[in-house]
């Protein structure tokens, strides 16, 4: 049963073409309503939640438990408000369940009961993030911003079914293609549907990151007798320019004329929030990037994008290597036994079955 609540097939992909906005969205609370269940309390008593409360010092652990960090880093930016599914890389799901599961250790329903327990406490637990913390030098996959961000509260998005392919889809047929009796109404419709949300995109290439000085207002005329009134001047903002391109480069393809084909792309300006969970300054062009914030606005038919208050994370290219633990390391945790399920098939005494 828990584990339909770890979305392991959802590779955000568009939705079907007669989806609705309300299919996106859900019923519009702000945060999944989660109530504690016995699965839940039992967590509390496992061997894996006291190590990450409390840290480790087996290295074998340290491996298990820092995988399970990492890929509860992975899902923080896309935590939404429409249900209490989660979304995980498909190549993380493998290594999850080829990497971190053994055939007495389900590492798929602790992952379950980490995130439950973050949409429980509306944040990450704090002793977890000093775990985290510690273990960040030693097991390098773990991405400490995004779990610094998770532990300062949850700020789920509206939704992440409402990826680019989904966005761009749903303009083409809730607007370019509507009818004759809609038309005049589309754009508009589609605005107010879409637009003011909150959204993660993944994926995109970083153009530039620059300040940008506020504009300079003019002073107000003053008048005989009014006291003058000194306005607090804004502050700088940082504003992110990134792309995103549909389809991958054909690095083989070749054109007679000798000039390179120009790819799709769709550009994207984030105004970013003043605090960040990644130092700026540190950020090469090219980096492969998500970016978090309000949609704020779009030109054309969606190609190019406004986001405020963003905030931007590493997107790390997992197809290049997903390694989060050494199976055999996890093996010998003593921690890796299922006493969160009740249930070992490969344990001798274990619920169930005699003892030899």
């Amino acid at each position: 049963m828990r584990s339909a609540l770890l979305a392991l097939a959802l590779c955000l992909i568009s939705v079907p073409a007669a989806a609705q906005p309300e299919v996106f969205f859900g019923s519009g609370n702000d945060v999944p309503n989660i109530k504690e269940e016995d699965f839940d309390r039992r967590f509390l008593r496992t061997g894996v939640y006291q190590a990450l409360v409390q840290g480790t010092r087996d290295p074998n652990c340290a491996q298990l438990v820092g995988g399970l960090l990492t890929l509860l880093g992975e899902t923080a930016p896309l935590l939404h408000k429409r249900d209490e599914n989660f979304y995980l890389d498909p190549l993380l799901v493998q290594a999850l369940n080829t990497q971190l599961s053994t055939p007495r250790f389900q590492a798929n329903a602790y992952l379950v009961a980490m995130v439950r327990r973050v949409l429980i406490d509306r944040k990450l637990p704090p002793n977890w993030f000093q775990t985290a913390a510690a273990l960040g030098p030693v097991v390098l996959t773990i991405d400490v911003g995004k779990l610094r961000f998770l532990s300062e509260g949850l700020q789920p998005i509206d939704s992440f079914f409402l990826t680019l392919p989904a966005l761009r889809e749903r303009y083409e047929i809730e607007v370019l293609r509507a009818n004759a009796t809609a038309a005049r109404s589309a754009e508009k419709m589609f605005r107010e549907s879409y637009l003011d949300r909150q959204v993660a995109f993944g994926g995109l290439e970083l153009i530039d990151l620059d300040i940008e000085q506020p504009k300079k207002k003019k002073a107000p005329k003053k008048r005989r007798g009014q006291p003058v009134i000194d306005e607090e001047p804004e502050a700088p903002t940082a504003v992110a320019k990134m792309v995103w391109y549909p389809t991958a480069a054909d690095e083989g393809e070749l054109n007679p004329f000798g000039t390179p084909k120009k790819r799709f792309s769709v550009n994207i300006t984030a105004k970013l929030a003043p605090q960040q969970y990644l130092d700026l300054s540190r950020i090469p062009k090219g980096t492969q990037l998500m970016v978090r914030g309000r949609f704020w606005g779009f030109k054309k038919a969606v190609d190019e994008l406004e986001l405020r208050d963003g905030l931007i994370f590493q997107d790390r290219n997992w197809s290049q290597g997903n390694v989060l633990a050494d199976p055999n390391a996890v093996a010998r945790c003593p921690l890796a036994v299922n006493d969160l399920m009740g249930a070992a098939p490969a344990q001798s005494g274990a619920f169930g079955q005699p003892s030899r």
